[in-house]
């Protein structure tokens, strides 16, 4: 085995005054790609800080091989403060690889990224992992990166990973990207950190085993202190005295292990309520369109949509960042008023809703107090409970129930999400990314609930495995504006149709701008009495190379749609997928070039 990147001995670190991990001893090597796997704060984010310097060990010895160079993706990195997209990813480097940061850029779907506008958790989170993969560290530091990210882009990522050779440290929830991902284990339990060699895909099997092993130890244990008190007790002086050393021994022995046992991990107990039935139509939209609409573009998300939520559907929202999904549901809950047609919700209908940004949690309060402002009851399943004794069900015990928001992790702050969910009435749950941050525990909770739920459920996720387990009918965001209808889970739409369909363009259709060119924010150009020969010849030329653009798009997509073509000729999808790409990317240039010179055409003439 080669020479450790990264050594320890006896590591200790604490948050809040709780031991996360005591006497830590382990070795990472060239190449590991190790996951980390515990409850929701057990100090995963605490680890990969210590890890690259910022945080410092209560106790114990790092030792990291010479001028190694380690990238951190934090759980929720802050928006780049820069215009400069180039030199934020290269890091300042005076010599950047420009047409490399171009490709992964545009394999990010980046290419037409503002940094002087707000992005999305999506968007910033596929600049620091552009970051990272172009800096080429000697470990990756990974904490949830499939977070608030889209299905392609998750597609992308897992292969851009393997095909990188570099050592990983990785934290997540998505099961199916540990699977592939994954050749270590390293397990948080209570203050142990526990290691496997191996891959993720036999995870709980492996941990039920060594909690038989710990069980049957206990058991044995406290057979022998059993039988040493009777001894002590029947024996005679001498070998009384004998025997009680011996109790005294195996208790403190037992006490040891009950301390730091591996242990199934408590798990919230808890069931979805909801209020009385609904009526059979729970929604529907009738010819749904929704534009947004800005000074400098005029961007339709939804056009003409018709469906019907029935009572008792599951649904599952996938598509690309950015295509909408959240629009409507948002439009659902009469959050935004459609462009165009109307919705109609029926009667005896009550929504709730789960927010991937957490916005509901004030930072400044406590679970306590997000739960009830005033006063120390709740109201459950038609009872007054106390809100302490609600939260430990959540397991927040009375210390965490009364700290600040602010100081809870990222699955901490779901836990308290998913507190409020369970607590009120209703019978038409909507969920936007509901597994992001959320320990595997607790993702078992949301699954079985979810699948035992007697109402409604509406969900966006980009999680695989919890789509697979949750839903039985799909909403797919394509390209165009159109929300395909597919009866299955996702397992059903992949094998049927692979990922393309889910490949956002980014291309801005002329029709879409030529509206808005009047509010359309003019460069800084210089006065022109009229067009140069080059830009008259491209105003001309520009409408027939968009068609063939658009024909040739056409064709390569129909292509695509061949029965089993991923299946059956898995060179040629790829390759059809990356000129789908290219073309999308002139298309693009070419939309953009000519609203340009139709602009500049306008002034000139209006002189």
């Amino acid at each position: 085995m080669s020479t450790p990147l990264i050594t320890t001995q006896n590591l200790k670190f604490s948050q809040s005054n709780k031991t996360l991990i005591n006497d830590a001893e382990f070795s990472i090597h060239k190449f590991d790609r190790i996951i980390l796997v515990g409850t929701n704060g057990c100090g995963k984010s605490s680890f990969l800080r210590i890890l690259k310097g910022i945080d410092v060990p209560d106790q114990g010895e790092i030792w990291k091989a010479p001028n190694i160079k380690i990238d951190l993706l934090e759980q929720n990195p802050p928006m780049p403060k820069t215009n400069n997209l180039n030199d934020f990813i290269s890091k300042g480097n005076y010599h950047p690889n420009l047409s490399k940061i171009s490709l992964i850029l545009e394999q990010l779907g980046l290419t037409n990224i503002d940094l002087t506008k707000q992005l999305s958790g999506g968007e910033i989170r596929k600049i620091y992992l552009a970051q990272s993969i172009l800096n080429e560290p000697d470990i990756m530091l990974l904490d949830e990166p499939t977070n608030h990210i889209d299905l392609p882009t998750i597609d992308w990522l897992e292969k851009k990973l393997l095909e990188l050779n570099t050592t990983m440290i990785i934290v997540s929830h998505d099961q199916e990207f540990l699977k592939k991902i994954g050749t270590r284990i390293f397990w948080f339990n209570k203050t142990q950190l526990i290691k496997r060699e191996g891959t993720y895909n036999n995870f709980f099997e492996w941990t039920e085993q060594l909690i038989d092993i710990e069980k049957h130890k206990m058991h044995k244990i406290k057979q022998k202190i059993k039988n040493e008190t009777k001894w002590s007790v029947e024996g005679i002086s001498g070998r009384r005295k004998r025997n009680m050393g011996r109790v005294k021994e195996l208790e403190k022995l037992n006490q040891n292990y009950e301390n730091n046992k591996i242990s199934d991990n408590k798990s919230i107990d808890i069931s979805l309520t909801k209020t009385n039935d609904s009526s059979v139509n729970i929604a529907e939209t009738l010819n749904v369109s929704f534009t947004y609409e800005n000074t400098y573009v005029k961007k339709n998300v939804i056009t003409d949509f018709n469906y019907k939520i029935r009572r008792n559907d599951r649904i599952g929202i996938i598509g690309a960042n950015g295509s909408g999904k959240t629009t409507l549901i948002k439009i659902l809950q009469g959050i935004y008023k459609p462009t165009n047609g109307k919705v109609k919700i029926g009667e005896r209908v009550s929504i709730k809703y789960f927010d991937q940004n957490k916005e509901t949690i004030k930072l400044d309060s406590s679970p306590w107090k997000t739960l009830t402002e005033d006063g120390d009851h709740v109201e459950f399943l038609g009872k007054k409970i106390h809100v302490l004794s609600y939260l430990k069900k959540f397991l927040f015990d009375e210390k965490k129930s009364l700290q600040n928001n602010s100081t809870l992790s990222g699955g901490e702050k779901v836990r308290l999400l998913l507190a409020k969910l369970f607590l009120n009435n209703h019978n038409f749950l909507i969920l936007d990314e509901p597994t992001n941050d959320l320990d595997f525990e607790t993702l078992k909770l949301l699954k079985e609930n979810i699948s035992n739920y007697d109402g409604t459920v509406l969900i966006i996720s980009h999680d695989r495995y919890f789509l697979d387990h949750t839903v039985n009918k799909l909403l797919v965001f394509e390209n165009d504006n159109k929300i395909f209808q597919h009866e299955g889970n996702f397992t059903d739409y992949f094998e049927k149709y692979g990922l393309y369909k889910l490949i956002k363009s980014n291309s801005k259709k002329i029709n879409q701008v030529k509206a808005s060119k009047e509010n359309y924010i003019k460069p800084n150009i210089i006065s022109k009495k009229k067009l140069s020969f080059k830009e008259t010849h491209n105003l001309k030329t520009l409408p027939d190379k968009i068609e063939i653009l658009e024909v040739k798009l056409k064709q390569l997509e129909n292509l695509l749609n061949i029965n089993n073509l991923y299946h059956n000729d898995k060179t040629t999808f790829d390759k059809t997928v990356i000129e789908i790409t290219d073309v999308k990317k002139n298309l693009s240039i070419a939309e953009d070039e000519l609203l340009e010179l139709q602009i500049l055409n306008d002034e000139i003439n209006a002189q």
